[in-house]
């Protein structure tokens, strides 16, 4: 279980361009310290017994934060810790806001996992985004987050201004010769409120399409699976704000976007077992872990309309089995 605080722009050195933390949290101010504790009694409430419970600080940048403010923060969540309701304190800033300092100081407050708002590993793409940091500032970042031990997330942006296919693909690779514990692949929206809303009505900048975001996402997390690196999540998490009609400019957003991606993996899984051994008649059936059911059949049953067609089925159905693995078509 996740306990999260938001912490919106706090501690942000730079104005990102695509960046409107209020519309994309919801939140347009950090949490009371005083508020803290309550809100983490809560969450604990709830949580299934014995579940593992994590508190986490998202939204800004909290090793840019003053020390005093950090230590404000991490100092409210110790006491769960040090009773053994929570397991440990994770927590998202900048690549360029990573010391040996700062790393002594989260270690201290058993902060176990640092994520990296990297975006691209693209210098043209980090300057025109607005993000005051070099790739350069990324590598030494990972360096000195594995030399103590932390566990490493990074998270990367495709469609920023001065991105491409190639570019993002790149980055991809430079990311896996870095060996994070995970990733999370979150492709660019104009958000209302933010330079990159200006960027856009005045044709400076192009967003990707659904189908070019749903591409790239698709390779990336190939990728990433191949390398053994986990993506644990693809698309923004919809929230109220985020679904307020005029929030989202343009760009790629759907609140199922991750679904949309391994939806696309899945129907070239199933095109290759149908056409290694195609039905004998205008039936077949096709074997997925039950956990994968949603993503195999589509959005609204598009894989199985689209294969329908192209195989000339009158029915194609899709099975759970056990001995199924997970991401495996039968």
């Amino acid at each position: 279980m996740i306990v999260p605080f938001f912490i919106p722009h706090a501690g942000c050195p730079h104005q990102c361009v695509f960046c409107n933390q209020k519309n994309i949290t919801g939140q347009s101010r950090p949490p009371d310290l005083s508020s803290i504790p309550h809100t983490i009694t809560k969450y604990l409430k709830t949580g299934a017994k014995n579940e593992p419970a994590h508190i986490a600080f998202y939204g800004g940048s909290f090793t840019a934060l003053p020390q005093e403010t950090q230590k404000a923060y991490l100092e409210a969540a110790r006491p769960f810790i040090r009773s053994g309701q929570v397991n440990d304190v994770r927590l998202s800033t900048r690549p360029d806001c990573i010391t040996e300092e700062i790393l002594s100081l989260l270690g201290e407050y058993h902060v176990h996992t640092v994520e990296l708002g990297v975006q691209s590993m693209d210098d043209r793409v980090l300057t025109l985004s607005g993000r005051g940091h070099r790739a350069a500032d990324t590598v030494h970042a990972v360096m000195l987050l594995k030399e103590n031990a932390f566990s490493i997330g990074l998270q990367l942006m495709p469609g920023l201004p001065g991105d491409s296919a190639g570019i993002f693909q790149e980055t991809v690779n430079k990311v896996i010769e870095l060996k994070p514990d995970f990733v999370r692949l979150y492709p660019t929206l104009v958000i209302q409120g933010t330079p990159l809303e200006q960027m856009y009505s005045t044709g400076r900048y192009t967003p990707l399409s659904l189908d070019e975001a749903v591409a790239l996402c698709r390779t990336a997390l190939v990728r990433f699976d191949e390398a053994g690196i986990p993506v644990m999540r693809i698309g923004l998490q919809p929230t109220e704000e985020l679904e307020r009609p005029g929030a989202v400019i343009a760009g790629p957003y759907h609140p199922a976007f991750g679904q949309l991606v391994e939806s696309s993996i899945f129907l070239d899984k199933m095109r290759a077992v149908l056409m290694k051994g195609k039905p004998g008649n205008d039936m077949a059936t096709l074997y997925v872990n039950a956990s994968d059911i949603s993503s195999a059949t589509g959005q609204k049953r598009s894989n199985v309309t689209i294969l329908k067609k192209e195989f000339g089925l009158r029915s194609i159905r899709i099975r759970s089995r056990p001995d199924v693995p997970r991401g495996a078509v039968r």
